[in-house]
């Protein structure tokens, strides 16, 4: 079993705490635990020592536990008799599941939005396809911006909820695909396409470029997560 100190656990943990809103101290400790854990900071195997990290992070058990229980339930820990919570991480299953869904939301998206986007809003999209060329640098967050811009003028309020519900998973897998310098160039020509596809309305062309550039990303990824773990064994 993979051995962190608590002490790094609760500095990393510590970071990731935004005391500054009005969300109550139990969510806003498992929000934190939760980033924490899908940006991969804490390695899939550590055990999580409730009494030394409630301590430094200067939070009672109670509410330690708040969190620690919602994160077993969402499956990103798991419970070991005599060892306590231990972080599952994201494995290749996690992977596979969240890019089924998200093609089905994606499409849904994107076809929604195509036809109730103006030309004036097909220019704002087209801006962020030019961003992407000219800021390699910023690449994760203008897909991010990307996305987001289609999923807000497709206008289903509830679709951009369900998306929230999965966003640090695509956050953690974009970092993980953005390690591939080719995969870089490959996802920018797709959203250029994905743009294309939109712009002449091409419902299933547009679908099937989705399911392609998410194709090839999980492939990308899901051979990073291996790489990482052959690292990590």
């Amino acid at each position: 079993m993979k051995q962190t100190p608590d002490f790094d656990i609760a500095e990393t943990v510590a970071l990731n705490l935004d005391f500054t809103g009005r969300t109550p101290l139990k969510v806003a400790v498992y929000t934190a635990l939760r980033t924490t854990i899908l940006n991969g900071e804490i390695p899939a195997g550590t055990r999580i020592n409730e009494s030394v990290l409630s301590d430094k992070v200067r939070i009672s058990r109670t509410t330690l536990r708040f969190a620690l229980q919602k994160l077993h339930k969402e499956r990103l820990l798991e419970h070991s008799p005599g060892k306590g919570m231990i972080v599952r991480g994201i494995t290749r299953k996690d992977a596979y599941e969240i890019f089924a869904i998200r093609k089905s939301l994606d499409c849904l998206a994107a076809v929604t939005a195509m036809y109730k986007m103006t030309d004036e809003e097909f220019d704002e999209l087209e801006q962020i396809l030019i961003r992407m060329s000219r800021q390699p640098d910023r690449l994760a967050e203008l897909f991010t911006e990307f996305n987001e811009f289609i999923y807000e003028k497709s206008q289903i309020i509830r679709l951009k909820d369900t998306m929230i519900n999965i966003q640090n998973y695509l956050s953690y897998f974009r970092d993980l695909s953005a390690h591939s310098q080719q995969r870089r160039k490959d996802a920018i020509e797709d959203h250029r396409k994905i743009f294309c596809c939109m712009k002449q309305r091409s419902e299933n062309q547009l679908k099937l470029q989705i399911e392609q550039h998410l194709d090839a990303a999980l492939l990308c990824i899901v051979k990073e997560m291996d790489e990482l773990n052959s690292v990590a064994l």
